[in-house]
């Protein structure tokens, strides 16, 4: 009866389409009564009634019941002298039922909804025409139920395709409000800087308040690039035994700003034997998120407490606040693309919405769940991550070589088609000391280093006359660059680009925006070391 449930049929109005089979039914077999019947798991429900008005009744007292069971046609020329039927409630009942035939209604699946069925108050045979007729009449009600079916799927598909479209169109103005935030004291900072009446007080502020909004928009780069690789399940994880106290510390190292801006109390209760199958990196990003959504809807001075506990199968790490909570009809809305719950116009908490979509796909890539619980608007909010159970391992301690950076000035090559970020990391390069020089397509990097045999290459991988992976293919092959260091630093940051990246040669991948001061430590590693940097 579950398809019968999927036409949202029953306990509908009349309506004129079944009326009117019903009506030629009865006027071409000639016959008092015709019925258009459904049957559910307790009940036959009329749809439509000529001859008498609709009433519905029991399953076990209806004939059409019966019908069901031969999945095609019942004929009863004669009730009263049919030794199955003659007591049946419908022929000795009001209804005094004696000729009765009943044509099955199917489903497209060939599931049995109900009958279109004739009665008569006497005895009567049905001719081969006359059953013809029915089946086609009931064949043209089947029809009108796939098309009243399919019309009201297709409602709510353009009803949800409307609701996502209206999220997606809050997104993104929410997305440029994001954006535009942080430009304002950029742009104001930069004006500092160039006002000659500027202190070095003032002009150490402006630049503490440029790096830290960068940062900002960088941040919500990487949300956007992280939550469409996870959506799609691009992103690929590295699962292996991990403490689940290494998590949640990860975790509360990446939030503790969120955390003292807000000042909340943060407590923890985890076992420190307690293990997990699990990416350490991205799971710590999930348990993150997780925290911070505790911490933005937590007014000041809240508590969050963390806790962890385990089955045979599963471990269960619970973040639980004594925040705004979340209303019931929001509880899965909140883990949607391009949805969030209310939050107020002045967006002071800041944010694009996308933690929790992000989590809750990295939670199921670890073949885990990420669900919420909430008792209601002010009563707080409890998320859990489930994730598979690891099993330590005894892994030796491996003395850790700390290789000291070299001091020491590089050759640097910068392969960028964008003239202003390369020429921007050359001017900072050069000021630390480096020598750099800037090619601007692939053809021109490969002519500078061959003639200047620089020890690093820095290359973007969009190059316009030939990719950066065929650029440092075609270097590696020269062997006059045979100890240069190769350095990719590009948009394309999912995992399987920076495979791309050291199939091809590289050996780093950065992704931009790069932080310069980051650049440069990790190439006097390896220029100190004369290996590769990874």
């Amino acid at each position: 009866m579950r398809t019968l449930k999927t036409f949202g049929i029953l306990d509908t109005p009349a309506e004129e389409h079944f009326d009117s089979i019903t009506r030629v039914a009865a006027s071409l077999l000639k016959a008092p009564i015709a019925l258009l019947n459904f049957i559910d798991e307790t009940r036959e429900w009329c749809k439509s009634a000529w001859g008498m008005e609709p009433q519905s009744t029991k399953r076990e007292e209806s004939l059409c019941a019966q019908a069901l069971l031969t999945n095609d046609f019942l004929v009863i020329p004669d009730a009263t002298a049919d030794e199955e039927f003659r007591t049946h409630p419908q022929v000795v009942g009001e209804r005094n039922v004696v000729f009765y035939v009943g044509a099955v209604l199917k489903a497209s699946d060939g599931m049995a909804l109900g009958t279109l069925c004739v009665i008569a108050h006497e005895p009567r045979n049905l001719s081969e025409s006359e059953r013809a007729t029915l089946k086609t009449l009931a064949e043209h009600a089947e029809l009108h139920l796939e098309k009243r079916q399919a019309s009201a799927e297709l409602l709510e598909m353009r009803r949800r395709l409307d609701e996502a479209e209206q999220h997606q169109e809050e997104f993104l103005a929410m997305l440029a409000h994001e954006l535009r935030a942080p430009m304002a004291p950029i742009q104001t900072g930069i004006a500092i800087l160039d006002r000659l009446e500027a202190t070095d007080a003032d002009r150490a502020w402006a630049r503490e308040i440029a790096r830290r909004y960068v940062g900002q928009m960088g941040h919500i780069v990487d949300d956007l690039l992280s939550t469409s690789l996870a959506v799609t399940g691009v992103m690929q994880l590295n699962p292996e035994p991990v403490a689940v106290t290494d998590l949640i510390e990860n975790a509360l190292e990446l939030t503790n700003a969120a955390i003292v801006q807000w000042g909340h109390t943060v407590s923890t209760s985890v076992g420190a034997s307690l293990y997990a199958s699990a990416d350490s990196t991205q799971c710590s990003i999930v348990i993150a998120n997780m925290i911070e959504n505790a911490a933005i809807y937590t007014p000041a001075n809240g508590r969050i407490h963390l806790s962890a506990e385990s089955d045979d199968l599963n471990v269960f790490i619970r973040v639980a606040d004594n925040g705004i909570g979340i209303a019931h009809e929001d509880i899965d809305a909140i883990f949607q693309l391009f949805k969030q719950g209310k939050r107020p116009l002045a967006r002071s908490v800041g944010g694009m919405g996308l933690g929790l979509t992000l989590a809750r796909k990295l939670a199921e890539l670890h073949g885990g769940a990420l669900v919420a619980r909430s008792e209601g608007i002010g009563r707080g909010s409890e998320f859990t991550l489930t994730l598979p159970l690891g099993t330590p391992q005894d892994i030796p301690a491996i003395g850790r070589v700390e290789v000291a950076a070299s001091t020491l000035p590089m050759s640097i090559l910068i392969a960028e088609d964008n003239h202003d970020t390369a020429d921007a990391l050359a001017l900072y390069l050069q000021l630390s000391g480096n020598t750099a020089r800037v090619a601007y397509s692939a053809t021109e990097a490969l002519t500078i280093a061959k003639a200047w045999r620089p020890e690093v290459v820095l290359s973007d991988i969009g190059l316009p006359d030939m990719d950066g992976y065929a650029l440092i293919r075609a270097m590696r092959g020269l062997d006059c660059l045979a100890n240069t260091t190769f350095v990719a630093i590009t948009g394309y940051a999912s995992d399987s680009d920076k495979i791309a990246a050291m199939e091809a040669g590289f050996d780093a991948h950065m992704t931009k925006p790069v932080d310069a001061t980051s650049l440069e430590a990790l190439l006097r590693r390896a220029r100190a070391s004369n290996k590769p940097a990874h």
